[in-house]
């Protein structure tokens, strides 16, 4: 027997049954059931809530400034007040489109990028990706057709197919801001096209995204929602069938009011327990590295990692492939001891540079919110574009400005920070390349 188990469809002694589990019928039992099953589903589900959560507010919700199959150009950089999705980067402008797949391909059309970063991020409805960048198709000016699996139809000579899972897809495009040059990412904004893909009729309830991390019943609802769209890989099946004890899965739209008040008040209390389960969890997001960093793995490539693919999304949505961009995180300095203002200042000190294609950068966010921090000098991150590209890189992380222009601005509180490197080299992706650990103090030249 392999790693994988064995297979079971060609033995007539394995059948499969037709009936749904059974439910304990004793009241405590029910409830420790519920609560089982609730925290899995939560688990589950907490990639797709969050995205559907996302669409509602930009696209479905009354007055939404957007609509579907159409971008959304965010004209400047991520600040402390972007609320769309946690830890954003701002080294690139974000485009967002929510596009409904159906019968007939949706067309894509970039402009011809030069040697400028970009990638069009294409997410499936449980957070999967695909990229369409210069890495993986080149950087001049292509048509792509987004189709689901099942499509067979033929595609002309100059366009490239990419298939998706789900009906419901989102794409996200970054391009690369330098020197402050937005007038000229704006133009390749605008010149980005998108046709087809049904119309957002009918797809579901609107829900916000801070009352799905906060409102089991609003986040069971959007579950439902997404259930109904998109369905969910067959081979998961074993994992999702046993929702249906939660009333998911059923002929009707999931109703909170028929449950009875046990069903109802474990599922509330499963909901909660599994949102502090990820909160806790953020600081394991990756594998470690020695260093205090994690080395943030599989993003949108998790497979059954349920847990991590939850922990990963509610850091921050949206997270690219390692190929694309491989992230390091860390909440501690050398010592172990967690970031915090209070105890800095620290020093981040790269002997030799973070090998990469693009560029690299280093980001700064609140502990407690995964928002970016609010300072004077309107700095959240520092890479390669600000220190160059070439020699040892320094940084020095404090909450009192020391007046020197490598000053990455933090909190007085608890902080993380991400290193994300764009286009990685190739000793990022096999991970001979460690970032070094966050020390505390600064040097001479850099003293406060």
């Amino acid at each position: 027997m392999g790693p994988l188990g064995y297979d079971t469809n060609d033995l007539p002694q394995v059948r499969r049954s037709a009936s749904d589990d059974i439910t304990p019928a004793e009241q405590g039992s029910r409830t420790s059931w519920i609560e089982v099953l609730g925290v899995q589903a939560t688990i589950y589900a907490t990639p797709a809530v969050l995205q559907y959560a996302q669409m509602s507010e930009q696209v479905l919700r009354p007055g939404a400034a957007g609509r579907m199959a159409s971008f959304a150009h965010e004209r400047i950089p991520a600040g402390p007040e972007f609320q769309a999705f946690r830890a954003p980067n701002v080294d690139t402008l974000y485009s967002n489109a929510w596009v409904r797949l159906g019968a007939e391909p949706v067309e894509l059309r970039l402009p011809d990028f030069g040697d400028r970063y970009f990638t069009v991020q294409v997410v499936d409805a449980y957070s999967n990706s695909i990229n369409i960048s210069a890495r993986t198709f080149g950087s001049a000016a292509a048509r792509y057709w987004l189709v689901p699996p099942g499509w067979s139809g033929e595609a002309p000579d100059d366009v490239a197919v990419v298939r998706v899972a789900t009906t419901i897809i989102w794409l996200l495009l970054r391009i690369q801001v330098l020197d402050g040059d937005l007038d000229v990412v704006h133009e390749l904004q605008d010149q980005v096209g998108l046709t087809g893909g049904e119309p957002g009729d009918g797809l579901g309830p609107v829900v916000g995204a801070d009352e799905v991390e906060e409102d089991w019943r609003a986040f069971f609802r959007a579950f439902d929602a997404v259930l109904r769209l998109n369905s969910f890989p067959r081979d998961e099946w074993v994992h999702v069938r046993q929702f249906r004890g939660l009333e998911l899965l059923g002929p009707r739209p999931w109703d909170p009011d028929v449950l009875d008040p046990a069903t109802a008040g474990a599922l509330e209390r499963s909901f909660a327990t599994a949102q502090s389960l990820l909160r806790s969890s953020r600081p394991q997001l990756g594998v470690a590295t020695g260093t205090g960093w994690t080395r943030v793995l599989d993003k949108g490539a998790h497979g059954h990692n349920f847990l991590a693919r939850a922990v990963m999304n509610h850091v921050g949505l949206g997270a690219n492939v390692a190929e694309e961009n491989t992230s390091f995180n860390t909440h501690v300095d050398s010592t172990g001891q967690r970031l915090a203002g209070r105890n800095g200042p620290y020093t981040l000190e790269f002997a030799e540079q973070p090998p990469q294609i693009a560029f690299w950068s280093v980001t700064l966010y609140r502990a407690e919110t995964g928002r970016l921090h609010a300072n004077s000098a309107h700095r959240h991150a520092l890479g390669s574009a600000a220190l160059g590209d070439e020699g040892p890189a320094r940084l020095v992380i404090s909450h009192a400005d020391p007046g020197a222009a490598n000053w990455l601005p933090c909190p007085e509180g608890e902080f993380y920070l991400i290193l994300r490197i764009y286009s990685p080299g190739q000793e990022v992706v096999a991970g001979s390349w460690l970032p070094a650990p966050v020390r505390r103090g600064v040097g001479a030249s850099d003293r406060l």
